[in-house]
């Protein structure tokens, strides 16, 4: 019951018209929230509430919107990008749906600690991705910040979805957003999918464009702030049973049984359509969902008609210990950034030693 509820208000957060009911009980809502947020950030901005600086430089990624617009896949190409210019660098993220308390380490930057159930699946399929990077998960991000600092003593820390996290000071806001959905219908959350008004965007000092060419809405938000788009680009398939690599293209004519969970089911399917694969069912669960043995069993019976299930690559962290013979694949996604000079240009006071 609750998931039906909760599948027709995310229905209602991307419709421009609803019922005159559920847009006034939503809109309300929308306004005691936009309260809310609003005076948070006016007591930040004031100093009325203290904002706290660490000793090294600090870079945020976030957005101004709800669900998912490639924050992961992004904060691995960055911190990638940092470290093949021997910049030092430590990710933050608070561990969305993760059981550890208080800071946790998920990697040391040798190993990795803590499983997707302890760090949240995000942080450790981060930690999966980028083997030399310490990640650390924490409600508090300062405290995990200066963990960082005493421990692994960084020159750059990356604030994993730190938009609207205002009490830990950055030097540079990335804003992400999507090309085609750019601000929804307008509305903040819960009637839409904003996280804040746009005038918000005045804060960041960067903001990445997944999927092409900003409206002209989105573009009079964002004034002189520069945009730069990127795209996720497939690289590899991963057999689950094995942890046997192939190459993407390995999914060319192939009938497969689309498993996903996460914010925009749609994107992963336009992938796997672009990559050749047939599409004999999809199988959508909620964002960050925990799969159960009762799941796999489920997805046994759904294979009917298929040769494999493809899951993303967040899903297959959780699915690999479950999955047994299943023929379970996930698709490894990268990020391909266009306009490299001008995010050369924006990232060179992060890189050590370039001034």
């Amino acid at each position: 019951m609750y998931a039906l509820i909760r599948k027709k208000i995310e229905g209602w957060m991307k419709e421009r018209e609803i019922g005159l009911l559920p847009h006034a009980l939503l809109y309300v809502l929308s306004i005691l929230y936009g309260a809310g947020i609003g005076l948070k950030m006016r007591l930040y901005s004031s100093g009325f509430l203290d904002r706290k600086e660490l000793p090294c430089k600090v870079i945020s990624i976030g957005n101004i919107t709800s669900g998912g617009t490639g924050k992961t896949p992004f904060a691995v190409w960055l911190a990638g990008y940092l470290k093949k210019r021997n910049t030092r660098v430590v990710i933050l993220s608070r561990g969305y749906k993760g059981s550890a308390k208080g800071v946790a380490v998920v990697s040391d930057g040798q190993k990795i600690l803590l499983g997707p159930k302890e760090a949240g699946d995000e942080p450790y399929l981060m930690a999966k991705r980028l083997k030399d990077v310490p990640v650390i998960v924490g409600a508090n991000r300062y405290d995990s910040g200066v963990f960082a600092v005493e421990n692994f003593n960084p020159d750059c820390i990356i604030l994993d979805d730190g938009f609207q996290h205002m009490r830990l000071k950055r030097d540079l806001d990335i804003v992400l957003i999507d090309a085609v959905e750019g601000f929804g219908n307008g509305f903040l959350l819960p009637r839409g999918v904003l996280r804040e008004p746009v005038y918000g965007l005045k804060r960041a000092g960067l903001v990445m464009v997944k999927g092409g060419i900003l409206g002209p809405e989105e573009r009079r938000a964002l004034g002189p702030v520069p945009a730069i788009e990127f795209s996720y680009k497939p690289s590899v398939v991963v057999d689950l049973r094995g942890n046997i690599e192939r190459e993407a293209s390995y999914l060319k004519s192939k009938r497969v049984v689309a498993l996903s969970g996460i914010a925009k089911p749609e994107s992963f399917l336009k992938t796997l359509e672009a990559l050749g694969a047939v599409i004999v069912k999809s199988l959508n669960y909620p964002d960050h969902y925990s799969y159960t043995a009762e799941d796999v069993e489920a997805m046994k019976k759904e294979l009917a008609g298929a040769e494999l299930i493809v899951a993303t690559e967040k899903d297959g962290v959780k699915l690999k210990t479950l999955i047994q013979t299943l023929p379970v694949y996930a698709l490894q996604i990268d990020v391909e950034v266009t306009g490299r000079e001008r995010v050369d240009r924006a990232l060179k006071p992060f890189v050590k030693g370039a001034g």
